[in-house]
């Protein structure tokens, strides 16, 4: 049986966009090149700038959910106290009739 050619394929670089030999020589040069190690550090530093925004902007979603919770209990303690001056000061109504319309 004879031998015969076949293709080795290109790997794709995520990072450069570029197809490079498949092949363990290319693919080093490929890694050990500058450009590639700029790619990479460009990579990462969005990376890191990413997280940090999207750690900040959960904070925040904190921070505006707990102030609205705040709000709402405020306004809640303020309705007990004037339900309670309602019931209080009328007595002749019958319990849960005409508090709310």
């Amino acid at each position: 049986m004879t031998e015969y050619w076949v293709s080795q394929g290109n790997k794709w670089c995520d990072l450069c966009k570029i197809f490079i030999s498949n092949n363990p020589f290319s693919i080093r040069t490929h890694e050990l090149g500058k450009r590639h190690k700029d790619n990479v550090t460009q990579r990462l530093s969005t990376m890191q700038k990413d997280g940090a925004a999207k750690e900040k902007e959960q904070q925040q979603a904190a921070k505006a959910l707990q102030l609205i919770e705040a709000k709402a209990k405020k306004s809640y303690q303020k309705d007990l106290e004037n339900n309670q001056r309602n019931t209080d000061g009328d007595s002749s109504a019958a319990p849960g009739e005409g508090l709310f319309l």
